[in-house]
């Protein structure tokens, strides 16, 4: 087992440990599956996701993996 030490502002901090106790969890378990969840699926959104317009050609391409998959 090992110590990660991480910098985040203040303010960020406050309201992750504000939400951790609400839910009566330590911030350490918060990280922690962050960081298993990032591991199993490497990626990451920074701001907010967008939204994607479904054409009628993505709509195709979308129900031929759909047909694939099944």
């Amino acid at each position: 087992m090992s110590s990660l030490t991480i910098r985040i502002e203040d303010d960020l901090k406050q309201k992750a440990f504000y939400q951790a106790q609400r839910m009566g969890i330590s911030i350490t378990l918060v990280v922690k599956n962050a960081l298993k969840n990032f591991v199993k699926n490497p990626t990451i959104t920074i701001g907010e996701p967008e939204d994607v317009e479904v054409t009628a050609s993505l709509q195709a391409k979308m129900d031929k993996v759909a047909d694939i998959l099944s």
